[in-house]
C-alpha cells in the first residue's frame, strides 16, 4: 500500500536502490507512460545517472536525511522537461520514497496564472475601480488603484485609525456619516457581502466631494481566516456609472503609464513606513546626457525616449517591484520582494542593458544609457526613513554619474561611507561655502615665493598652512625610493603609500591634465583603476587632489596629494588653482636641485 505522503497530484512511488519503480500512485505511472522499463535510471543521462547513484549511497548512509535533485527527461516534443526528484529511504530497507515534480509544467502554470492575473488588473483598470482588501487579523484596511503591474496606494492602516482619520479630516459627507459607519461595521464582522454607496473625499482632493460605490465581498481561503475584499469607485450620481478616467488621470504618469509622481512617493512612503519594511529598497534612476537627446532630436523624440524606457522598466521589475516617473526623465522605483543583493542587480542590469537598445540606431553614433543609485531599508545609519533612503539613493546615483555613468551603485556603507553624518544634506560637501582666510592666501603665496629663493627647506612650512588655510586633511610629497613621503603636512593619521602605485598605473595617470587631477569622490575609479582605489579607500581618503612630478626627460618621478578623509568634498576653483601654483613651484624646485 503507498504511504498518505504519496496521495498527491505529483508522480510519487516507492523505488529500489537502482531506481526501478516497484509500486506507485497513477501519477507515477503516467510519468513513465509507454516506457517499459520503469526505471529512473534508464531515462537520465550518465551524468545525472552518477549523481544520482551518489545521492543513494548518502540516503544509506544517513536514514533521516532527505534530497533534493534536478533531473532532466524528454518529452513527446522533442525537448527536455526538468524534474525536481525528492528522494528519501523508507522504513523498509533498501526502499526509496521518491516524488517527482514538473519543474517545466509548473513554471507553464505560474506563467498561464500571471496572464490570468495581468487580465484581472486590466479588468479593474478599465473598469475604472480602485480596490480595497481588509484582513480581520491585523485589523489593517488597505486601498489602492491598480494599473498592470503598478500600484497606487492611497492607504495601508488599521481600520478605527482611518476611520477616526476620515472624520478628523472632514473627509465624510455628514449626510451619509450612517452610511460610511455601516460599511465600516460591515467590513469589521467580515460576515456579508453589501454594495454602500456615500459621498466623501476620502480619495483624491479633500475639498471635492465624490460619490462612491463599495463593493464588498467575503472571502474565505483553506486554513486562513475570512478576507473582506471588493472594488471602491468613484461614480456619477446622475448614471450610476463608474467614472473610469479618475484615476488613470490622478495617479498614471499619461507619457509612461508608470505611476506619476504623487502616486509613487506616497507608494514608497507607505513600503518604508509599512510592515515588512525591511525588504524595501529604493533606486533612482535616469537618463545619462538626456539634454543632449531633446536639443538634437527634439522634444517629441526625447517624449519617445521617455516613453520607451518606461516601457523597459515595467518589463524589467515585472511584478518584484513598482515604478513611477518623478518627471522628466527621472524614475523611482521601489523594490519590496528582492531577498538578496543579487535579485537587485539582475533587475538593474536588465535595466541598464535593455536601455542600450531603445531607439539604438535612430541617433546615429549616440547610444541611449541610463545611471541608477540603489538604497536598502536598514543598510546604513538613517536607512529606515523615506526622506534618508530617497537621499541615500540619490547620493549613489551621483556616484555612477561620477564613475562615468551607463551604470548602477548599491549603496554599501562600509564602502561609501555614512550619508546620514551630521551637517551632510545628502550632496557632497562643498568646501567653496567655507572662509578662507585673505591673510593666510598671501602667507601662503609669501611661502612660495620663499621656496623658489630658499629651496627645498620652505617646503614643510608650506604644506602644513596649505593644509590649514584651505582646510585639508593633509598634504604630501612624494619623491625618490621608497612608500613614504619626503613632506607631509602636520597630520597624526596613517600616510598613504601612493607614490609607488600611482606612478605605475598607466590607466590612472591618463586621467591627469595638465599633470593634475582632482577627485571629489574616489569611488569614481572604484572599477575604472581599482588598484590605485584600494590603496586609497585603505586608508579612508575620501576626495583628493594630485599632482605628477616630472623629471628633466617629462618621465613621471613623483607625486604631490592633497586629501581629504570622511565625507567626500568638492574642490572649488580657489583651492584647485593655489594647489596647481604650489605644485609646481614644487617640481621646478626639485628639477633645480636634481632631486627627481
Amino acid at each position: 500500500m503507498i504511504d498518505a505522503i504519496f496521495d498527491t497530484a505529483y508522480p510519487a512511488g516507492r523505488f529500489d536502490t537502482s531506481l526501478n519503480l516497484i509500486e506507485g500512485n497513477p501519477y507515477m505511472y503516467r510519468f513513465f507512460g509507454s516506457n517499459v522499463y520503469f526505471s529512473i535510471q534508464k531515462i537520465v543521462n550518465a551524468d545525472e545517472q552518477k549523481k544520482l547513484a551518489e545521492d543513494i549511497e548518502q540516503c544509506r548512509q544517513n536514514p533521516q536525511l532527505r534530497i533534493d535533485e534536478c533531473i532532466h527527461i524528454s518529452n513527446s516534443k522533442g525537448g527536455q522537461d526538468c524534474y525536481f526528484l525528492g528522494m528519501k529511504l523508507s522504513d523498509t530497507p533498501d526502499i526509496l520514497n521518491i516524488t517527482l515534480i514538473n519543474v517545466t509544467e509548473s513554471k507553464a502554470h505560474i506563467n498561464s496564472l500571471n496572464r490570468r492575473l495581468m487580465l484581472a488588473r486590466n479588468y479593474l483598470t478599465l473598469n475604472g475601480t480602485a480596490v480595497f482588501v481588509y484582513k480581520p487579523s491585523t485589523n489593517f484596511i488597505e486601498i489602492s488603484y491598480v494599473k498592470n503591474e503598478q500600484t497606487a496606494v492611497f492607504y495601508n492602516m488599521d481600520i478605527d485609525e482611518w476611520k477616526a482619520q476620515m472624520y478628523e479630516e472632514n473627509r465624510i459627507n455628514l449626510e451619509d456619516k450612517d452610511l460610511f459607519d455601516l460599511l465600516c461595521a460591515t467590513i469589521k464582522l467580515a460576515n456579508e457581502s453589501r454594495t454602500v454607496i456615500f459621498r466623501g473625499s476620502i480619495i483624491g482632493d479633500r475639498n471635492r466631494m465624490e460619490t462612491y460605490r463599495v463593493n464588498l465581498n467575503i472571502h474565505e481561503y483553506t486554513g486562513d481566516e475570512p478576507v473582506v475584499a471588493g472594488t471602491w469607485a468613484i461614480i456619477n450620481p446622475g448614471s450610476n456609472d463608474a467614472n473610469s478616467d479618475y484615476f488613470e488621470d490622478s495617479y498614471i504618469d499619461a507619457l509612461t503609464g508608470l505611476l506619476n509622481k504623487k502616486a509613487i512617493i506616497s507608494y514608497a512612503e507607505n513600503a518604508v513606513s509599512g510592515i515588512n519594511h525591511d525588504n524595501v529598497a529604493l533606486a533612482i534612476m535616469d537618463i545619462d546626457n538626456f539634454k543632449g537627446v531633446n536639443d538634437n532630436y527634439g522634444h517629441m523624440f526625447g517624449d519617445k525616449v521617455i516613453k520607451a524606457v518606461g516601457e523597459v522598466i515595467k518589463s524589467a521589475v515585472g511584478t518584484d517591484a513598482v515604478a513611477g516617473r518623478m518627471g522628466g526623465d527621472e524614475f523611482l522605483i521601489v523594490f519590496e520582494k528582492c531577498q538578496n543583493e543579487l535579485e537587485y542587480r539582475n533587475i538593474l542590469r536588465c535595466i541598464k542593458s535593455n536601455v542600450h537598445a531603445v531607439y539604438n540606431g535612430q541617433m546615429g553614433d549616440n547610444t541611449l544609457s541610463c545611471s541608477i543609485g540603489l538604497a536598502r531599508y536598514g543598510y546604513g545609519p538613517g536607512s529606515t526613513s523615506y526622506h534618508d533612503l530617497f537621499k541615500i539613493a540619490d547620493r549613489a546615483l551621483y556616484l555612477a554619474k561620477q564613475k562615468g555613468k551607463d551604470r548602477y551603485i548599491i549603496y554599501k556603507p562600509e564602502i561609501h561611507g555614512d550619508y546620514s553624518s551630521k551637517g551632510d544634506n545628502g550632496d557632497i560637501v562643498n568646501i567653496s561655502n567655507s572662509y578662507y582666510s585673505a591673510a593666510e592666501i598671501d602667507k601662503l603665496h609669501t611661502l612660495f615665493t620663499r621656496i623658489i629663493v630658499e629651496g627645498i627647506d620652505v617646503i614643510p612650512e608650506t604644506l602644513d598652512l596649505f593644509a590649514k588655510a584651505l582646510k585639508l586633511d593633509r598634504v604630501s610629497v612624494f619623491y625618490g625610493e621608497g612608500n613614504s613621503p619626503k613632506f607631509t603636512s602636520n597630520y597624526n593619521g596613517s600616510v598613504c603609500p601612493a607614490n609607488p602605485i600611482v606612478i605605475k598605473d598607466e590607466k590612472y595617470l591618463g586621467l591627469f591634465n595638465n599633470n593634475m587631477l582632482a577627485m571629489s569622490n574616489v569611488h569614481a575609479i572604484e572599477y575604472s583603476c581599482p588598484n590605485v582605489f584600494n590603496v586609497l579607500i585603505d586608508t579612508e581618503i575620501s576626495s583628493t587632489m594630485q599632482y605628477v612630478l616630472r623629471d628633466a626627460g617629462n618621465n613621471v618621478a613623483g607625486l604631490i596629494t592633497a586629501d581629504i578623509f570622511g565625507i567626500p568634498i568638492a574642490f572649488p576653483k580657489i583651492v584647485t588653482n593655489v594647489y596647481q601654483n604650489m605644485c609646481s613651484i614644487i617640481n621646478a624646485v626639485l628639477l633645480r636641485e636634481k632631486l627627481i
